[in-house]
């Protein structure tokens, strides 16, 4: 893995893989998927460990579902009326986001989820 230098760099690498991840995804690409998966929590522990997770509210309204769920799913600790709302509107779309979505929020609810 990379050594993220910083925010900005870590907000890029959330970004980026964040989509690519979905992107895989839709494509039944399980190993590309989860490498970019792997950089996605890779990028979302930094910007916890600095305090600045919440810099990814910026990519609730981003025009990538997979950037708006990563972003909702980790936004449910500290924005959890934002975050259910973009998971909601994901839900009502359909493929496998919208299960992706559904089952990210009902494990929320269930208290299984630790970000």
């Amino acid at each position: 893995m990379m050594k993220i230098k910083d925010i900005s760099a870590a907000l890029v690498l959330f970004e980026e893989s964040a989509a690519k991840q979905a992107e895989a995804t839709e494509l039944g690409d399980y190993k590309a998927g989860n490498k970019y998966y792997d950089k996605v929590v890779e990028a979302a522990n930094f910007l916890k460990a600095t305090n600045s997770i919440d810099k990814i509210r910026g990519f609730l309204s981003h025009s990538s579902v997979g950037v708006r769920m990563w972003a909702a799913a980790y936004s449910l600790p500290f924005d959890e009326k934002e975050a259910t709302k973009i998971l909601r509107e994901i839900i009502n779309g359909s493929g496998i986001h919208a299960l992706t979505a559904e089952t990210t929020l009902m494990e929320w609810q269930k208290g299984n989820l630790k970000f």
